[in-house]
């Protein structure tokens, strides 16, 4: 595989948004089309003093919620529950 191009403004040594949404969507078992509109949200953030993505997004009648290590790019903790329709 290609590697990821490098993501504009981020840190060296960090994983790009592309990424992160690729290892929560394999780890969730869903596909990129089947995200719902509007309800996809990245944001890289610190926790612990680690940079981390945090990514959400509902599919089908879930909602998923990821903290991905933005380096290495291992998934830190994820939550998976019955989509309660607030964003």
């Amino acid at each position: 595989a290609a590697p990821q191009p490098a993501q504009p403004g981020l840190p060296a040594g960090l994983i790009p948004e592309a990424k992160a949404k690729a290892l929560a969507l394999k780890d969730a078992n869903v596909t990129e089309d089947a995200i719902r509109r509007f309800s996809y949200k990245a944001k890289l953030d610190t926790d612990d003093g680690r940079q981390v993505w945090e990514i959400e997004f509902r599919a089908g009648k879930m909602e998923y919620d990821y903290e991905t290590d933005a380096a290495p790019g291992a998934i830190r903790k994820r939550e998976i529950e019955q989509d309660r329709g607030l964003f």
